[in-house]
C-alpha cells in the first residue's frame, strides 16, 4: 500500500483557518477589554458585551472548522453541529447541488453536503468547491480497494473544544448579568 492512500488528509478552504484566528484574536481582546470594565457598580453592560463576544467565537469556530477529512477507510465530513463518518466503499456519488454545495451520495441515497465547501457567490467564480469534489472523487477511487466495508456510516455531535468552551463561558456571563442588580 503506498503512503498516499494510507495517510490522513484533511480538505478545506484555505481561509477558513486564517479568518477563524483573526476573529478570535480580535473577540477574544474585545472580550477582554469588557471584562476590564466589570465592576461592583457597573452595570450589565460589560457582561454582555463578555458574553456576546464569545458566543460570537463559539458561531465562527463551530462554522469555520468545518473541513473534511479523508483516512484510510472513510472520509469525516466535519460539519459545525454533526460530523459524518460515511467508509469510502459506501459512498456513491461526490459532486456539487445546484447551489454549488459539495455533496456526498451513499448507496442507501442518502445526501450528506459539506459546510467547508458551501456553494457561496464568490465559489460560482472560483470553483473550490468543483475542485474539492474532484479530488474527493480521485481520493475515493484509490481508498475503494482498501476494504473497510465493515466500517457502519456514524453520525456523531461535532466538538469543537474552543467553540464549546466560549460558549459555556458565554452562558455564565449572560447568567451572571441577570443575577447582578445594575
Amino acid at each position: 500500500m503506498s503512503k498516499s492512500k494510507s495517510e490522513r488528509k484533511v480538505i478545506r478552504r484555505r481561509s477558513f483557518p486564517i479568518l477563524s484566528w483573526i476573529i478570535v484574536i480580535i473577540l477574544g481582546i474585545l472580550a477582554v477589554a469588557a471584562a476590564g470594565k466589570i465592576s461592583p457598580h457597573a452595570s450589565r453592560g460589560p457582561l454582555i458585551g463578555v458574553a456576546a463576544c464569545l458566543a460570537t467565537i463559539a458561531l465562527v469556530r463551530r462554522i469555520l472548522c468545518s473541513r473534511i477529512v479523508l483516512e484510510t477507510h472513510k472520509v469525516k465530513v466535519v460539519n459545525p453541529v454533526f460530523t459524518y463518518s460515511l467508509p469510502c466503499s459506501h459512498i456513491a456519488r461526490v459532486g456539487t447541488a445546484a447551489s454549488g454545495t459539495l455533496t456526498l451520495r451513499t448507496k442507501d441515497g442518502d445526501e450528506v453536503h459539506a459546510t467547508a465547501f458551501g456553494g457561496s457567490l464568490l465559489d460560482h467564480f472560483v470553483g473550490t468547491s468543483d475542485r474539492a469534489a474532484g479530488h474527493l472523487k480521485d481520493a475515493l477511487q484509490e481508498r475503494r480497494s482498501l476494504g473497510g466495508d465493515d466500517i457502519t456510516p456514524r453520525r456523531a455531535i461535532t466538538v469543537s473544544w474552543i467553540a464549546d468552551g466560549c460558549l459555556v463561558g458565554a452562558i455564565i456571563a449572560l447568567i451572571v448579568a441577570t443575577v447582578v442588580p445594575g
